[in-house]
Formats: structure tokens, sequence, C-alpha cells
């Protein structure tokens, strides 16, 4: 069995001097492939050296709604995505949640990424939260753009709008909470072959588990979502990894 994390943040301070015990974990529980996924410009050169030193860990880079970014890191993230052969743009997006950055302010800062992930033919990696119906609208104006909208806890109608353009949703730590039967019962209906298993790791731990969240956590996502569908862990394990490896290009390497 296989298991792909298709979105941490190894780059995060909590991971500071225990990323190699963190990996060999993950890999003891079968996560053989990840994407370590950037937020800000700050987070860059780190991820460089990490994929150096473990070239399993694909990485993305972007710029997310939740902080601050000046021009300049906009304008070099093209640079960064070739110098580390990146397997993705992100994660950026949209939030609408309370004390954010206006809609517009953010719809700045996404809209030249989603050209640019279009441009290079990478896919993007989106944040969303309050903001599905507007984001999908945006992605609908670039044709042939892929990519995942991460963390997806929407409707079924804002699911089936992403599903319609092409889109994988991310399914995390979230399902395996027993008390979010929504959220169950949407991921139940959801076609197997447009899902993809993340940790989110440092943050968003599964139910039961004392943070910092790791990758390894994964399997929890992952056997919820087997019962749900009714589907052996091992099945569902091979679908999601055979999904991820679609989207990304192949450019996250396995450890054999």
């Amino acid at each position: 069995m296989r298991i792909f994390d298709s979105h941490c943040h190894w780059a995060d301070a909590r991971f500071a001097g225990e990323r190699r015990e963190v990996l060999l974990r993950a890999e003891a529980v079968r996560v053989r492939a990840f994407v370590a996924v950037a937020a800000q410009a700050c987070d860059w050169p780190g991820l460089v050296r990490l994929h150096h030193y473990f070239p399993q860990v694909g990485v993305a880079f972007g710029l997310h709604p939740w902080f601050e970014h000046t021009p300049h890191a906009l304008a070099r993230l093209p640079v960064w995505l070739q110098r580390a052969d990146a397997v993705a743009v992100g994660e950026c997006g949209l939030d609408f949640g309370v004390g954010r950055a206006s809609r517009e302010q953010q719809e700045a800062l996404l809209l030249p990424q989603l050209r640019l992930a279009h441009a290079m033919d990478l896919p993007v990696i989106l944040h969303a939260h309050k903001s599905e119906d507007v984001l999908a609208m945006h992605l609908a104006r670039l044709p042939g753009l892929r990519g995942v909208v991460h963390g997806f806890h929407g409707s079924q109608q804002q699911a089936d709008k992403f599903l319609r353009l092409g889109f994988y949703l991310g399914l995390g730590g979230m399902i395996t909470f027993p008390r979010a039967q929504r959220l169950r019962a949407l991921v139940a209906s959801l076609p197997l072959e447009r899902v993809l298993l993340e940790s989110d790791a440092p943050d968003q731990p599964s139910f039961g588990r004392k943070p910092p969240n790791e990758p390894a956590f994964v399997v929890d996502t992952l056997g919820v979502l087997a019962d749900l569908h009714g589907l052996a862990v091992e099945t569902v394990a091979e679908v999601t990894w055979q999904n991820a490896h679609s989207l990304f290009l192949r450019k996250a390497h396995e450890v054999e």
C-alpha cells in the first residue's frame, strides 16, 4: 500500500529539528509521497532545501490570502517555481471570513497566480473559505486550469461546481470527527477518482490526535474515507495515489 499526502506545510517552524523523524514516522505507515506547500515568500527557500534533501517531497509555492505580501514576492514567484521544479502553484485562494483582507485585495493577489499556473501548465492548490462560489467563477474563466480545492468543506452544490470544472477536492482531518455528519455525507457522495488525501500538517489534526498534526496521521482520513465508500483501505489508498500523481504531473517522487 502507498499513500500520498497531497498537502502539508513542511516549512512550518513546528517541524524545526524534527523533519527527518516526522518523515520516518510517515513512511512507517506507508505515506510515500508528499506535496509541501508554501503560503508566504519567506517559506520558499526552506522548501527548496527540503526538496534537495528529501526528493520524495514535491514543493508548491504560492501567496496565501491570510498574509500580507509585497509586489516583489508576486513578481518573483515564477522564478522560484522554476528553480525548485515545483509541482504546483499554491497555496493561494480566497477567504471571506471575518477579519480578512477585502475581496478586492484578495482577488488582486489570487488572479495573477491563477493566470501564472495556467501559463506554466501547473496545477493550483486553492484555499477556499466562505468564498467557494466566487472562486469557482474565477476558475471557469480560465478553461484548462486544473488543481485542487484543499480542505474542502463546502456544500454539495459547490462541490459539483468544482468537479464540473475538473478540479479535485482535498480531504483532511475534518472528516474524521464524528460530529461532522454533513461533511461526511457529502464525502460519501463524491466520486473517488476526484478526491485527494491531505494532512494539512502541522494544522488540522484528526479526531483523537494531539497537535501538532503530522503527515502520518493522514491514515486516519484514509480509513474514514474508505468506510464512507464501503471500500478496502488499500483500494482507496491506490485510487487517491493515482489521483495525486495525475494532478501533479508525476513530479513528486515515491520512496522505493
